[in-house]
C-alpha cells in the first residue's frame, strides 16, 4: 500500500490537478519546488516561504528540493540524522524532496569530457577537471570536489544516505548519460540504470513502512524516444509512490526538447504523481503541465535572481541595466511578493549597483513567488471552470 495519497481534483485533457499527502503535509499539483542544494535556498529564510507577507495571497509553499551529494560530502548524513533529519536541521515544516546525487556525480567531468570503456568499467576522462569518475556494475566511484576525498555511491548506499536525511521523496541513483553520448552508448547505460533501479527498490521494499520517505525511480536517455519507451515500460512497475523523469542533457534544441515531454509525459502512470526534473522558466513550467506534469523544480529562480535578472510577464527584467535608475516602478505590476510591494525598480537597480546582497535577496524572491503564483493561478483557473460547469449542470437539472 502507498504511503503517498495522491487524489484527482481536476482533469483538462492531459493537464491534471491532484492533491497530494504525505507525512501529514497536504498540497495540490502542479507544484514548483524552490531549490535548496546544501540545506538551505540560498540567500532564502525558508519562513519566508510560508508567510504572507512575503508570499502574498497565496497557499504555502509546502515542498522544497535538497541535493544527496552535496549534504553527503558535507556535512554528511549521519550528522543530519543525529540532528533528527533535514526538516529539524533547516527548520522546514513542509516536504522535503532529495535527488539521489546521480546528476552531480556524472556531471562533474561533463566539461569537455568524453566517455571511455575499458576492461568493463565506464570511465569519464576529463580536460577542463581534475576529475575522473569510474562506473562499474556495482557502483559508481568518484572524488569530492571539495578536497579530492574518494567515495562511492551504490543503488543501496544512495538509498540508505536518503533515509539517514529523513528525506520525504527520494530519488534512486541513476547513470546520466552526456547529451553527446552515442545511442549505443546511451542504452548500455540505460540498461544499467534498469538494473541499478530494481537493487535499490529490492534494498528499500523491507524498510518501506519504517522509513520515512518514498521512492521513485527516474526514465532519463535524452532525445531517443524508444529508449525513452523503454525505460517509462520497465520502470513503470517500480511507481508505487510517483516516477520522475529527468528532462534531457545539455544544449539539445528547445524543439527538440519539447518533443520529449510531449512523448514522455502521456505514456506515464496516470495514478502516480510525476516529477520532471530541473525544469523553470514559466513557459517549460506551463509546456510541460499541459503534457501531464506535476512537479516541477530548478535552480534558475534563485540563480538568476543573484545575478540581479528577474521573471515577469514579457521578458526578464535585467536589473543592472541604466534604464532603470529613476524607475520609480514596482519590479511587477501583477505580483503580490514582498519585493514588487515595497520596493521599485529603481532601488532593486542601486542596490544591484551597490552589489549589496539584498538585490539578490529580493529578486530571488520575487522569482520563486512568480512561479509559485504560476502554477497556483493555473490551478485556481481550471477548478473555477470546473466549478462553473457543475453550477450549470444543477441549474440545468433544477429546471
Amino acid at each position: 500500500m502507498s504511503k503517498l495519497r495522491f487524489k484527482i481534483l481536476k482533469q483538462a485533457g492531459n493537464a491534471r490537478v491532484w492533491e497530494i499527502t504525505l507525512n501529514g503535509v497536504t498540497l495540490t499539483t502542479p507544484v514548483f519546488m524552490p531549490v535548496g542544494t546544501k540545506a538551505t535556498i540560498k540567500w532564502m529564510v525558508l519562513d519566508m516561504l510560508q508567510d504572507p507577507k512575503y508570499i502574498g495571497d497565496l497557499p504555502m509553499i509546502n515542498l522544497i528540493l535538497a541535493n544527496t551529494f552535496h549534504l553527503y560530502l558535507r556535512p554528511g548524513e549521519k550528522l543530519i540524522k543525529k540532528a533528527w533529519g533535514l526538516h529539524k536541521f533547516e527548520h522546514w515544516d513542509g516536504l522535503i524532496l532529495t535527488d539521489s546525487g546521480g546528476f552531480q556525480v556524472f556531471s562533474l567531468g561533463l566539461w569537455k569530457a568524453k566517455w571511455l570503456m575499458t576492461n568493463d568499467e565506464w570511465q569519464m576522462n576529463t580536460w577542463g577537471h581534475d576529475v575522473k569518475i569510474k562506473l562499474t556494475e556495482e557502483w559508481v566511484k568518484f572524488r569530492s570536489p571539495y578536497d579530492g576525498s574518494k567515495h562511492m555511491f551504490t543503488p543501496e548506499n544512495v538509498v540508505d544516505i536518503q533515509c539517514d536525511l529523513w528525506s520525504d521523496i527520494m530519488m534512486v541513483l541513476d547513470v546520466c548519460s552526456p547529451g553527446q553520448a552515442e545511442k549505443k552508448d546511451v542504452e548500455k547505460q540505460m540498461e544499467m540504470t534498469h538494473r541499478w533501479a530494481k537493487r535499490a527498490f529490492d534494498h528499500f521494499d523491507p524498510k518501506y513502512k519504517k522509513a520515512r520517505g518514498v521512492l521513485f525511480p527516474i526514465v532519463q536517455w535524452g532525445t531517443h524516444l524508444d529508449l525513452r519507451q523503454k525505460s517509462i515500460d520497465f520502470l513503470s512497475e517500480y511507481a508505487r509512490d510517483g516516477i520522475a523523469v529527468w528532462w534531457v542533457s545539455v544544449g539539445e534544441s528547445k524543439s527538440l526538447v519539447r518533443n520529449v515531454v510531449e512523448f514522455v509525459g502521456p505514456q506515464l502512470p496516470v495514478d502516480k504523481p510525476r516529477y520532471l526534473m530541473g525544469v523553470g522558466t514559466p513557459e517549460d513550467i506551463r509546456h510541460a503541465i499541459e503534457q501531464g506534469f506535476d512537479m516541477f523544480d530548478c535552480v534558475l529562480p534563485t540563480r538568476l535572481g543573484r545575478h540581479g535578472e528577474a521573471f515577469s510577464d514579457k521578458w526578464n527584467i535585467k536589473i543592472s541595466q541604466s534604464k532603470y535608475t529613476d524607475d520609480l516602478s514596482p519590479l511587477t505590476k501583477n505580483c503580490g511578493c514582498y519585493t514588487c510591494k515595497n520596493f521599485t525598480k529603481a532601488y532593486l537597480h542601486h542596490l544591484n549597483r551597490e552589489k549589496e546582497m539584498l538585490s539578490g535577496i529580493l529578486l530571488s524572491l520575487h522569482n520563486i513567488v512568480y512561479l509559485h503564483t504560476l502554477v497556483e493561478k493555473w490551478k485556481e483557473k481550471k477548478l473555477a471552470k470546473d466549478s462553473q460547469k457543475s453550477t450549470k449542470v444543477a441549474k440545468s437539472r433544477k429546471k
